[in-house]
């Protein structure tokens, strides 16, 4: 099928092989070697490349999301992908060392204007290159279109980000891509100057997300969630207005508020954040959520599948609240700034999205938002003009722009790697428990969490052995060894014990449940059925049942969140 009028090499230009002449001279790379021109890459190079594409990354977020739209060269010999880092930014740190770990040769920014290429790419608007031969070039955006107003580098007005310089578009080398008629229209309004410059094609973001849907169980395993845990992910755009820059308070109270039985919480900071504050500085804020279990997903990865696994989004004007609204993910917004630009879709979510109340109870708010999904927020075809194609019409301009035949078949682009890691483990516990009708139910929040307990409740903490802060064993009134051969049950128990004054129980994993060792009251053996076989969870209910005041029964119902079931109780 041949490429829409959209996706036709820019007018002006021919493909590499039929121009007359090239961007200049050989380039030096980082590490002294020379190489670049076409007797370097005979004397030097393995693969005889017949174009070289430029992929300029200026900040850490545009570096991502080039990256995102290179598959589209995969696969061809005949194509070389040079980078160079523009560190002209103030969001630049990170982006050299990104691409260096790929690991992929970075060229020298002095050096960019005499490189021999035939077509440059980038995901930053702020590109502003001067080469000796005019080469097409293609600005990707990096977010979901055209919506928030940023402060000007060069004035202390602001502008629309993702715009092009109306000056750098009226040199004619440059296209903008857009994912949406829509974005078309209201850049003509903004800058005359893109009428005309603007290529219509799809958004690598959203089609990795709706690539990933089928893998949900698969990256809410590596993120280590259980069947009945929930995912809250908490997702923040930058500056002042954001939701970090408003409620940074929010995640220990998200964190401390929920049940670590019903949900974790994970956060994507935009990579602004990581890079102007730091990424020590952004843990130094959050670190009393961090000990209570959260997830802080690092920026150049995982994102993707936190969104795909989330149950609940908790966002703010971001493009990732965007994502979340047009892929299905329930969303409350916990900020929403007046930056976001009147007449386009993020503006139409700010009204639609139900809000945060921080003076409510959080847990509630979101039990409901998870329960009620809240679909339709916002259309993905209001957004989105070509779902699940942006590699394919991506790889049609960019070859057409080269004047290279496009290689056989689809681009093929692997689904969103899993999350680097998994929400942290929690060995320290407060437990809040309840005895009525023969039922024991736990609520069980991190230790950092400052639950308070009901009318009705009785709360203890628990410690597993395997917690290297040394200090909560003298909080413990249970201690508890999950992952010990039953066989040395009675030993450790009667070592913890010992060297416990303030424990008054130690429970040991069993194949079928747990046993426990009472101080002053004697040993139990717990069996319980799979949803419930937690040493620590079984420990609690025992503990829970003497702290009630109540003779152990032979058996008793546990619930937790939604798991239940029955336990039985013998004398050891």
């Amino acid at each position: 099928m041949a490429p829409s009028p959209a996706l036709t090499t820019p007018s002006g230009f021919v493909g590499s092989r039929g121009r007359a002449g090239r961007c200049g001279g050989p380039v030096r790379f980082m590490g002294g070697e020379r190489a670049g021109s076409p007797s370097d890459a005979a004397r030097w190079g393995t693969f005889r490349a017949r174009s070289t594409v430029l992929a300029v990354a200026r900040t850490l977020t545009s570096a991502i999301r080039l990256l995102e739209a290179l598959p589209v060269f995969a696969g061809d010999h005949r194509v070389r992908v040079a980078f160079a880092v523009d560190e002209r930014s103030r969001y630049s740190a990170g982006v050299a060392e990104l691409i260096g770990g790929l690991p992929a040769r970075v060229v020298r920014w002095g050096d960019v204007p005499d490189l021999d290429c035939d077509l440059v790419l980038s995901a930053s608007e702020k590109l502003d290159l001067t080469t000796r031969a005019p080469v097409p070039m293609l600005v990707i955006p990096h977010g979901v279109g055209f919506h928030k107003h940023v402060p000007d580098v060069d004035s202390a007005a602001t502008r629309v980000s993702g715009v092009v310089d109306p000056e750098v578009l009226r040199g004619g080398r440059v296209r903008m891509l857009v994912t949406h008629p829509a974005h078309e229209r209201q850049l003509a309004a903004l800058s005359p100057d893109t009428v005309g410059r603007t290529v219509l094609g799809g958004d690598t973001s959203y089609d990795l997300l709706l690539a990933g849907a089928p893998l949900r169980s698969r990256y809410r395993a590596a993120l280590g969630l259980t069947g009945r845990q929930r995912l809250v992910l908490v997702t923040s755009t930058w500056g002042p207005q954001s939701l970090l820059g408003v409620d940074p308070g929010l995640l220990t109270d998200l964190v401390s508020a929920l049940p670590v039985d019903e949900y974790r919480v994970a956060l994507v900071a935009h990579p602004n954040v990581w890079t102007w504050e730091g990424g020590w500085q952004l843990r130094r804020v959050l670190d009393t959520a961090l000990r209570a279990g959260l997830l802080l997903v690092e920026p150049a990865a995982g994102w993707h599948a936190a969104m795909v696994a989330a149950d609940l989004v908790v966002g703010d004007h971001g493009s990732l609240s965007a994502y979340a609204a047009t892929t299905g993910v329930p969303l409350l917004l916990g900020a929403f700034g007046d930056e976001v630009v009147a007449g386009t879709a993020m503006a139409d979510l700010g009204r639609k999205a139900p809000r945060l109340d921080r003076a409510r109870d959080l847990r509630a708010q979101v039990d409901r938002a998870v329960s009620d999904g809240l679909p339709g927020l916002l259309p993905a075809d209001e957004v989105f003009a070509a779902p699940g194609r942006s590699l394919r019409l991506l790889r049609a301009w960019c070859y057409a722009a080269l004047g290279l035949p496009e290689p056989p078949g689809q681009p093929v682009s692997d689904p969103a790697a899993d999350p680097p890691h998994p929400v942290p483990a929690l060995h320290s516990l407060r437990v809040l428990g309840t005895v009525r009708d023969g039922v024991v139910e736990l609520r069980r929040h991190p230790f950092a969490a400052g639950v308070r307990a009901g009318d009705e409740e009785v709360g203890h903490v628990v410690v597993d052995a395997r917690e290297r802060d040394v200090r909560r064993f003298s909080d413990a009134a249970a201690v508890v060894r999950a992952d010990g051969p039953p066989e040395e049950a009675a030993a450790w128990q009667a070592r913890t014990l010992d060297a416990l004054p303030g424990c008054r129980a130690a429970g040991h994993a069993t194949p079928t449940g747990c046993a426990v060792v009472v101080r002053g009251v004697g040993g139990f053996t717990l069996s319980a059925p799979e949803p419930l076989r937690d040493t620590g969870l079984l420990t609690s209910a025992l503990y829970t049942l003497l702290a009630h005041g109540r003779e152990v029964p032979g058996s008793f119902a546990l619930r937790t969140g939604d798991r239940t079931g029955r336990v039985t109780v013998e004398r050891a």
